[in-house]
């Protein structure tokens, strides 16, 4: 099977099993108990924070494990509205934020009665800061904004929004578990009230994630999560070191699979649209075909044996539209003509000529009945 669904999940790296099961040996205690063995997992969990925190450019003692990257987006925006309860009930959310964010979101507007402002995107597949300054209010307490797009991997004016947002003193919380690993990030230089990020994404296990907490916008010494995963949270350390240290690398690796799987598709004038913006992850394809379903092509590639995805999640002949294409001005009906193909470290482009080729053949197939 060819796997190019990387933006959903990647798959454990060799080094990130391998620190997974030394540590699951060694370093079974709990980190909170006060013995040696308790010690000794209370270090290694000290040891991934600094790892952690030093790609990031950030003191270790705001980084904060939790139970992944869902965890690590509803806690850092729980914790802000903590902070600014009292100041007022107004949030603006881009529109194409996770699920795990919209979820939330919703569960708040529901329950605790706040106003939620959905800020549309671009064409250039980004939000607009100029109509996000205009419906800032003196209640708004903070702003989410994605640092990269899952889809169509458009990549946030994160600086440009936290400029304005500092100016307001209103609170900023980005989801950087898709920028993580893959753009330099510097929070140092960003003031960004809290940063969630995600180990499955970068090679690491899945059920670890860690968010950033700006210690000028939560006063918070430690967070009760139970007890910590060590064996995971130092395979998350590890997956990240490697990622990192190679993070230019992987990208001029992935520009060049995507030019030229992009040249051949666009040579061959198949009946399909290329989602392509000025600043965009490269390894995120995002394609709109013109008639064909997306979760009709995703299943067609799938028995080809390709594995890509709708971005959206679906049942055969049910597939729900995708929100980030319905933000973006597509209607409902071509947006569930959407399927990403994401691109990981052992991708070839052997790999990608044959989704070309099956490429081809559906559309030949589809177009004849």
């Amino acid at each position: 099977m060819i796997y190019l669904d990387y933006a959903a999940t990647t798959p454990m790296s060799e080094a990130a099993i391998y620190t997974y099961q030394e540590i699951a040996r060694r370093g079974y205690g709990n980190s909170n108990s006060l013995h040696d063995i308790g010690n000794y997992a209370a270090d290694i969990v000290r040891m991934s924070q600094n790892q952690l925190a030093e790609k990031l450019h950030v003191n270790p003692q705001h980084i904060h494990f939790t139970n992944g990257g869902t965890h690590a987006n509803q806690l850092g925006v729980e914790l802000l509205l903590q902070h600014k309860q009292k100041q007022g009930r107004h949030i603006i959310a881009s529109g194409m934020e996770h699920k795990s964010i919209n979820d939330f979101l919703e569960n708040l507007r529901l329950n605790k009665g706040y106003d939620i402002t959905y800020l549309p995107a671009t064409q250039a597949g980004i939000v607009d800061t100029n109509q996000l300054q205009h419906i800032l209010r003196s209640d708004t307490v903070l702003v989410i904004v994605q640092h990269i797009n899952s889809e169509i991997g458009a990549i946030q004016p994160i600086e440009e929004i936290t400029g304005l947002l500092k100016e307001q003193q209103i609170l900023f919380h980005c989801d950087g578990i898709q920028a993580f690993g893959k753009l330099a990030i510097d929070l140092a230089q960003l003031p960004i009230d809290s940063y969630s990020i995600s180990s499955h994404k970068i090679y690491g296990p899945k059920g670890i994630g860690a968010v950033y907490l700006n210690p000028q916008s939560v006063q918070l010494n430690k967070l009760d999560i139970g007890t910590l995963d060590v064996p995971s949270i130092a395979a998350f350390a590890t997956a990240a070191s490697s990622i990192v240290e190679k993070q230019n690398e992987e990208w001029l690796l992935m520009q060049k699979l995507r030019d030229s799987f992009v040249q051949q598709l666009k040579t061959l004038k198949f009946p399909l649209q290329l989602l392509t913006y000025p600043n965009q992850l490269p390894s995120i394809i995002g394609i709109l075909f013109d008639e064909i379903p997306g979760d009709y092509a995703m299943l067609a590639f799938n028995q080809a044996g390709i594995a890509i995805s709708t971005g959206s999640a679906c049942t055969v002949g049910n597939q729900m539209a995708n929100t980030t294409l319905l933000n973006l001005g597509y209607t409902e009906e071509v947006a569930k003509r959407f399927v990403r193909i994401s691109l990981g470290k052992t991708t070839t482009m052997k790999q990608l000529e044959k989704v070309i080729q099956v490429c081809e053949n559906m559309i030949t197939k589809w177009y004849s009945t």
